[in-house]
């Protein structure tokens, strides 16, 4: 919450608590039997005074920046406004003409501005590809060529908060900071990225971030390296993991929960550099996303940049087959084991882990 709430929130405290001292002192210290006319007389003053203290919160006025009209824009169609009281927000929906992307502008009394994109990327193997996308469009770009600007970012900028998550069903890619220009510059390098990576001319992004070939000495077999490849291998080595991972796929077996997003160790190898770029070509456009903002920077600014990146962009004839398919019902129960790797310890009988 804001300051500005938390007074907000003193001064009906204060409200109520003169209504309970001012009932007490009519009522008193000592136990006695009061007239049926004083008793009305104590209730009508205690709905008054909840009356008085419900009005002067329902008349406490808008921060400025809430109070604000939402923005206008040429490149953008205003789609509807809500305000969202529990949170003191009004958040206003825009679509981008051109592009045809979704876009989410909430405005609130709160300096810790937020900017999201995110994609939804189903999948129907186990090679990783959201996975590996998500980590490789942060290895430069055309306009940000540094080999890794998200890691300059981490180092350098004021950000309070920069990530990217795989999900099984969307990539997600969100920024936040409590300093104005440099939110902005954070959403630069974000949008950048995202829409015009280097990954998709350079295949040594997808080898670094995905697997590769690596000979330790001439006589030693060829092995599999790779960021994610390294990365997934520790989480099939976690037996949680691992049982979340076989409850989800048994659950929807017909749907995109059925693979793994994240990448199966097993699989990863069988992805190539053209199943790669096919993937950010098929679910990377504006209008397979949504985009949101949220803080008391300038609606109208996010606007201007935002259109600055779309606008290369034509919404497709057919929308991105990215639609998640509901599971049909699965009428019988089912059993299923699955194995999980154990030192020989673990594996003996009467272990724990048995």
């Amino acid at each position: 919450f804001s300051s500005r709430g938390d007074r907000r929130s003193m001064r009906v405290g204060r409200i109520l608590l003169a209504s309970s001292c001012l009932v007490g002192v009519t009522h008193g210290l000592v136990a006695r039997n009061l007239p049926s006319s004083h008793a009305a007389s104590i209730l009508s003053s205690r709905r008054a005074l909840a009356h008085a203290s419900a009005a002067a919160v329902e008349a406490a006025p808008l921060p400025a920046v809430v109070a604000r009209e939402p923005a206008t824009h040429p490149s953008f169609e205003l789609v509807r406004v809500e305000m969202v009281d529990e949170y003191t927000m009004k958040v206003a929906t825009y679509r981008h003409k051109k592009s045809g992307a979704e876009v989410i502008s909430a405005q609130a009394d709160d300096e810790n501005k937020v900017f999201g994109i995110a994609f939804r990327t189903p999948v129907s193997d186990s090679t990783g590809v959201p996975h590996i996308l998500e980590h490789s469009v942060l290895c430069g770009s055309d306009k940000y060529t540094s080999k890794e600007p998200f890691t300059e970012l981490l180092k350098g900028s004021l950000q309070t908060f920069l990530n990217a998550f795989t999900y099984p069903d969307r990539t997600c890619y969100p920024v936040a900071s409590l300093n104005t220009k440099d939110f902005y510059n954070l959403i630069n390098v974000y949008l950048d990225a995202v829409l015009s990576p280097r990954a998709k001319r350079d295949p040594t992004v997808f080898a670094q971030e995905g697997w590769h070939y690596e000979l330790e000495k001439p006589d030693e077999p060829l092995t599999y390296k790779g960021v994610v490849f390294n990365e997934m291998k520790g989480v099939y080595s976690s037996p949680e993991s691992l049982l979340y991972r076989a409850a989800q796929q048994a659950t929807f077996p017909d749907n995109t929960y059925a693979s793994d997003s994240g990448g199966d160790p097993a699989n990863i190898p069988d992805l190539t550099f053209e199943q790669f770029t096919a993937f950010h070509d098929a679910y990377y456009h504006p209008a397979n996303s949504r985009i949101f903002f949220y803080g008391d920077d300038d609606p109208a600014s996010r606007l201007d940049l935002l259109d600055s990146y779309l606008a290369p962009f034509d919404a497709p004839k057919q929308p991105a087959a990215s639609k998640i398919e509901t599971q049909r019902m699965i009428p019988t129960p089912r059993r299923v084991v699955e194995r999980f790797p154990a030192s020989a310890d673990e594996a003996i009988p009467d272990a724990p882990s048995r």
